[in-house]
């Protein structure tokens, strides 16, 4: 990835970066302003701020703990990050069994002592992602357990049209970025939560600074002509808000930029009131379980076939298989049994950890099919949708 297109997001050795970026065999390819892990990034010019003032931010972790992104409590189970965070080409999502949230400290440090830990069972990508530039870089991570709310711990209501018309998100207006990313470009990061205030930008001085044509459902922000204040490297899925009255609102998306803070080049932001609805959809909604099976079991080339029945209207189905040993390549199809050349959705990552996410599904038979790359056991498949 060179400087000019930088996705905001953090890999640290040991974290996600493994899923996502190691795999079995050919991957899908992923342009290269796009792959991830190759990139960090942070807020630049800010300084420290407290938990308490900012409760919705969360860490996006590795389960061992490795900060990658940054993401926004919405509700008890539902946080909204960027898309970039957890795309893996196609249909393919990262392994919720890879990764979790940290919420309720304002050190990274003291996330396990002092914050709440929690898991995530499903991955929502808004569909059509194609990467940052072209905009749709939201998704929805559902949580296994709930958040506990607290004056560390709490939820941020989301901009909607009616606020942008309103001016809320109007070129000019101060928003406040928060993170943990990178204090510079391919600086140090911090361990305590940084915040910096940029003001917005009209789509017409976005789509000015950049040879790309800047989409409506993404917002600028940043001193054009200044720089020196930004997100960047790590603080990719974080929350940029503004002054709704006496209380915020979620108005970005913490999404891409050229660099860290320069002059030319704003931060770039999923604009949220553009996705308000679709996210909206979900809040109160819980998965359905199509498919829960443990304990599978297959040797290297074998393989182990699976079926569902899928109605009408529905959302998302997701497909995943976790845990055990060896290493197992997940394969879904509708309509037929997947082979090794034709499939709907093949992750084909190193391990057991892979994730189907398909929007809108067909109705009708959908196969989930399980081949060894090398023998496997002790291996849950489980797919559910919404």
């Amino acid at each position: 990835m060179s400087q000019h297109h930088v996705v905001r997001m953090m890999f640290l050795l040991g974290s996600a970066s493994t899923a996502l970026l190691v795999g079995c065999g050919p991957q899908e390819t992923v342009a290269p302003q796009e792959s991830l892990g190759s990139e960090r990034q942070e807020i630049v010019g800010g300084s420290d701020t407290s938990i308490s003032t900012h409760p919705w931010q969360i860490s996006f972790q590795s389960t061992s703990g490795g900060a990658f992104c940054g993401g926004s409590i919405l509700n008890e189970r539902w946080i909204l990050t960027a898309q970039h965070c957890v795309y893996e080409g196609g249909f393919a999502v990262t392994s919720p069994s890879t990764v979790r949230i940290a919420a309720g400290s304002s050190k990274l440090s003291t996330m396990d002592s002092e914050g709440q830990i929690r898991f995530v069972d499903d991955v929502i990508s808004f569909p059509g992602f194609a990467g940052v530039k072209k905009g749709k870089d939201v998704a929805l991570l559902h949580l296994s357990k709930p958040l506990t709310f607290n004056g560390k711990v709490a939820p941020i209501a989301l901009a909607t049209a009616e606020d942008e018309a309103a001016g809320l998100t109007a070129p000019g207006v101060i928003s406040t970025v928060t993170g943990w990313g990178d204090l510079s470009y391919n600086g140090s990061s911090p361990d305590a939560l940084q915040a910096v205030d940029v003001p917005l930008l009209s789509h017409e001085d976005a789509d000015a600074a950049y040879p790309e044509v800047i989409t409506a459902d993404q917002l600028g922000a940043g001193l054009i002509g200044v720089g020196g204040i930004d997100s960047c490297h790590g603080d990719s899925g974080g929350p940029l808000i503004v002054s709704k009255g006496s209380g915020k609102v979620l108005a970005g998306v913490v999404s891409w930029g050229s660099g860290c803070a320069a002059p030319a080049y704003p931060g770039m932001y999923a604009r949220v009131s553009h996705f308000q609805p679709w996210i909206s959809s979900f809040l109160k909604r819980s998965p359905t379980i199509r498919l829960n099976t443990t304990n599978q079991s297959g040797g290297e080339g074998a393989w182990k076939h699976y079926r569902v029945s899928i109605p009408s209207g529905l959302e998302v189905f997701n497909v995943h298989i976790s845990g055990g040993t060896g290493d197992a390549d997940l394969y879904v199809q509708h309509g037929s049994q997947p082979t090794e050349g034709s499939f709907t959705c093949r992750p084909y990552a190193n391990g057991n950890g892979e994730t189907c996410s398909i929007p809108h599904p067909a109705a009708g038979t959908w196969f989930i099919s399980v081949l060894g790359y090398s023998s496997f056991s002790g291996l849950r498949v489980h797919a559910t949708s919404y």
